[in-house]
Order: structure tokens, then sequence, then C-alpha cells
């Protein structure tokens, strides 16, 4: 099996897995989430796509002027190379962003941020994704700036809906992946 396959499958897996998980808890222990979820109107969620773009593009002009700090030059090499390393495409950038995008954040901010709140949601998930590694003092700065993005995504989903965050996740893991692409082929 190439890597392509491997990725696409593993963004599969990652939607019906992580937001099947999200949407279990959430029938069972949050069901008014589940009926935010199904109950917006279209216009509701025009306005949903619309802020959770407009949180991305404001997001990803800091995170895009902070990769460029002398100090995150190993982590954007480190993530370029994994990028040029499994040569991957535009198409399964697409299908990784969308299904992280809709599948975290299903469980994430739908089933666990009820629970735990905001912040130590956003702390937990940042965590899992490896960015906050105190041995790694650039990685730890990047983390840290990622933890207050990924608490956006909660504000989000609280004040906003569900669908504001997953837009906001998908755009912002779309745009990232793509100009790591980008460094990694002008290296």
């Amino acid at each position: 099996m190439t890597m392509h396959r491997h990725l696409v499958l593993a963004a599969v897996v990652t939607l019906p897995g992580l937001g099947g998980l999200g949407l279990g808890l959430m029938y069972f222990f949050h069901p008014d989430e589940i009926a935010r979820l199904t109950s917006v109107s279209g216009q509701e969620l025009g306005f949903q796509l619309l802020l959770g773009t407009g949180f991305a593009a404001v997001s990803l002009a800091a995170l895009l002027g902070v990769l460029k700090l002398a100090l995150l030059k190993p982590v954007v090499s480190f993530f370029a190379q994994l990028l040029n390393q499994y040569a991957i495409s535009v198409p399964v950038i697409l299908i990784l962003s969308l299904c992280a995008g809709v599948g975290e954040e299903l469980l994430f901010r739908g089933a666990i941020q009820p629970w735990l709140g905001i912040w130590f949601t956003a702390f937990i998930f940042i965590l899992l994704h490896g960015y906050l590694n105190p041995l790694n003092r650039p990685l730890m700065f990047y983390g840290t700036i990622l933890l207050v993005v990924s608490a956006g995504f909660g504000y989000l989903c609280l004040h906003t809906g569900l669908y504001a965050a997953m837009t906001a996740h998908t755009v912002i893991d779309i745009a990232l992946m793509m100009h790591l692409r980008k460094v990694a082929k002008q290296s």
C-alpha cells in the first residue's frame, strides 16, 4: 500500500473513529449539543462557515508570521521534511484536513469540552498532538501559540457553533500544510 493510501486511510478512520466517538458521547451525555448540531438553518450554517473562515484567516496571519521567526526554523524544517518525505499531495492535504477538522472537533469541542471546559480541552488537544514538549523549546513555543488557537476553536464552538470550529480547524490545517509543502519544495 502506498504512503498516500495509508494517509488517506488514517484520515478516513479519523473521521468515523474520533468523530463517531464524539457523536456517541454527545448523544448519551450531551444531547443538547446534538440538537444544536442538527438544527442549524442554512443561514446559520453560512454564518458559522464565514465566522470559522474569518477566525482561521486571523489565526493564520499570526501563525505564519510566527513561523518566520528564527526560533521556529527547526520546527518548520522538521514538519516540511516530513511532508516532503511522504510526498504529500494537495488532494491528500485536503482529505487529511477535512477529516481531522470534522472528526477532532466532534470529539474535543462537541463531547469533551462540555466536561472539561475550553482551556483544559485545548491543552489536552495540543498535548496529544505532541506540540507541548518542554525538552524542545521551539516546539513548546509553537505549541503554546497553538494552544491559544485551539482555545479559539472552543470559543467558536461555545458562542457560534460546532460548524464554525470545524471550519476554522480545517482551513488552518490546509493552509499550514500547504505552507509547509511549499517550504519543503524550496529546500
